[in-house]
């Protein structure tokens, strides 16, 4: 019997999670990126700023890599499928076309731990540079994000609203922001 946190629901609850705090990252970084006020910045200020956007993207690709995680209690994609699959949760030809989705995901998240994350974040070569190239080489992370928001929406049966709290009062609504960029 499955415990738990590996049950399919706390697994997709943790999922939905996961590709909020995604989209908030995305979001935050293309409001950054606009360079706001960039004409009155020293060269201090810009360098700082190319840095911390060049770190987000770290980020953004580390957290898109680990929705591909396949090892034993991950919490991923694939484990979510399993777990469904487990619990007899799904009938042969929605697990199918879920199943054919996750690869399809993983085979962009793949590409993407191939060009970015095991040439500039993780595994990285002795001879290989690992200075910004947030301006000069931007990394493409945008349809690997839009696949795994997709692709959560696939697994809940529906569309899923996920919204930037920052106040009692105050809220994005995420997809909608994202959309508009």
């Amino acid at each position: 019997m499955a415990s738990r946190s590996d049950s399919s629901s706390e697994i997709l609850s943790g999922l939905k999670d996961d590709i909020l705090w995604l989209m908030i990252l995305i979001y935050s970084f293309k409001v950054r990126a606009r360079l706001e006020g960039l004409g009155q910045w020293s060269r201090e200020h810009m360098s700082i700023e190319f840095m911390l956007l060049d770190s987000a993207v770290r980020d953004i690709v580390m957290r898109l890599t680990a929705l591909d995680d396949d090892s034993k209690n991950n919490r991923s994609f694939q484990t979510l499928l399993s777990a469904l699959n487990r619990e007899n949760l799904l009938e042969q030809k929605r697990s199918k076309a879920l199943k054919e989705k996750v690869k399809k995901y993983r085979d962009a998240a793949n590409k993407l731990k191939v060009e970015h994350r095991n040439q500039y974040i993780s595994h990285v070569n002795t001879d290989a540079s690992v200075l910004p190239r947030v301006i000069d080489r931007p990394v493409r992370f945008q349809e690997v994000a839009s696949l795994a928001v997709n692709l959560m929406d696939d697994f809940a049966g529906k569309t899923l609203r996920y919204h930037f709290k920052m106040g009692s009062n105050e809220s994005i609504n995420l997809r909608d922001a994202l959309q508009a960029e």
